[in-house]
């Protein structure tokens, strides 16, 4: 049973993100339709245009962008949000809905010209290289490569039309289709925020610490006592911190404050650079000290600061061998855990930036028969790809992906 939703006037990111929750319960419903056949109901098409209509109608800016909105964190502070992705994805449901397939792709080839063809020449390749053959692993990251980009990771909600393509794909042409994300698995997390029916992907999270199964069970990677009582205890102090007045947009910008398997992710900037720098910087010192008095020594803890987050990682190993559990010390945990015989290919690993190459390297060291797309126009990213995988697809839009990935479910390559 789906829930209704109503045109509203949306004042504040809380009621922003009730808002995009909200149409995840939908979204999961008309992606089971469409998969089962059945036609759209109009009450989920009614409930998604007046959610996009809700979206429109959040007061703007002075800036003229045509997508950034203005919220209000609390009853002091405001703060301007580009909503492009919530817009766009909406838009595109809607149509998929009302008109299929045929009608999606117009539209999305008029918001990027050429796009279509790059799908079309993409699937080609991938065809050619796997021969008709099924994948044994399809191992992808989702921010950026199959899901497009979204400044705010607990509005990110996966779009029907791209749930009902990979899942197709999963369905016709793979035997292990997996995720895997730096992201939380729930709370919010991955399992929040995508509307694929359970079952049909690997839900992997926390960089691969913890997974939901195709048959529905939850996994995780052992950790320490000694390591889980301290990252226990640091998010206690975090939480602390974010309920103070001045701290209190950390928590709604970007990431927010994500509790992940071995690892805690806490916001100190957003795309949209909400936050003046001097004070994110500030936030970045008061929690470097405080991940530091948790542990003294820095054996059990490593942080890592992208610019926008501030992540604090969980160790694996000892002495010299100690290091940051990466995604590619996932893949190695799901293939032991999951009998996934990563020896055995084909394979094809997706990802779009630096940090996912640890599961590509990964992957092609137990089996050579394993292919790759990056999304990414970072040259540099284009090097480092090519160097580990030659025979490696590069294209500059999830949509080019995800698009060429359906086209191989249907046989139209």
């Amino acid at each position: 049973m789906t829930t209704a939703i109503e045109q509203r006037n949306i004042r504040t990111l809380e009621e922003f993100y009730d808002l995009l929750d909200q149409t995840a319960h939908v979204r999961r419903q008309a992606t089971q339709d469409a998969l089962a056949g059945r036609e759209p109901t109009e009450s989920d098409i009614v409930s998604l245009r007046n959610a996009l209509e809700s979206l429109k109608h959040i007061s703007k800016t002075d800036s003229g962008k045509t997508f950034e909105r203005l919220l209000r964190m609390d009853e002091d502070y405001s703060v301007a949000v580009d909503l492009e992705y919530e817009i766009t994805e909406l838009a595109r449901d809607v149509t998929f809905l009302e008109l299929g397939d045929t009608a999606l792709k117009l539209i999305i080839e008029d918001q990027t010209p050429g796009l279509l063809s790059q799908a079309d020449q993409l699937a080609e390749r991938l065809s050619k290289a796997l021969g008709g053959a099924t994948l044994r692993c399809f191992i992808t990251d989702r921010d950026g490569t199959v899901n497009n980009y979204c400044g705010r990771y607990r509005s990110s909600v996966q779009a029907v039309y791209n749930a009902v393509f990979l899942t197709r794909f999963a369905r016709s042409r793979v035997t292990w289709p997996i995720v895997v994300t730096s992201g939380p698995l729930s709370g919010p997390g991955l399992l929040d925020v995508s509307v694929v029916p359970p079952k049909a992907y690997v839900m992997a999270a926390s960089k691969g610490r913890e997974y939901v199964d195709l048959a529905d069970a939850y996994g995780s990677f052992p950790a320490s006592e000694e390591q889980s009582r301290v990252l226990h205890n640091l998010h206690s102090d975090l939480s602390s911190l974010l309920e103070r007045p001045e701290n209190r947009k950390f928590a709604l910008i970007g990431s927010g404050l994500q509790v992940k398997f071995g690892q805690l992710t806490v916001a100190r900037q957003d795309i949209s650079k909400s936050v003046p720098e001097a004070e994110s910087l500030a936030f970045l010192k008061t929690v470097t000290a405080l991940v530091e008095r948790h542990d003294p020594e820095g054996h059990a803890l490593r942080i890592e600061d992208t610019g926008l987050d501030i992540e604090i990682i969980l160790t694996i190993g000892s002495g010299d061998e100690r290091k940051d559990f990466d995604k590619g010390d996932g893949v190695l945990f799901l293939d032991q855990a999951l009998g996934l015989h990563l020896d055995k290919g084909p394979h094809l690993v997706c990802g779009d930036t630096f940090s996912d190459l640890p599961m590509l390297r990964a992957t092609l060291e137990r089996c050579p028969d394993t292919h790759a797309v990056f999304v990414t126009r970072k040259q540099e990213l284009h090097k480092a790809v090519l160097e580990l995988c030659p025979k490696a697809s590069l294209v500059a839009e999830p949509d080019i992906l995800v698009l060429a990935l359906h086209a191989l479910s249907r046989g139209l390559h």
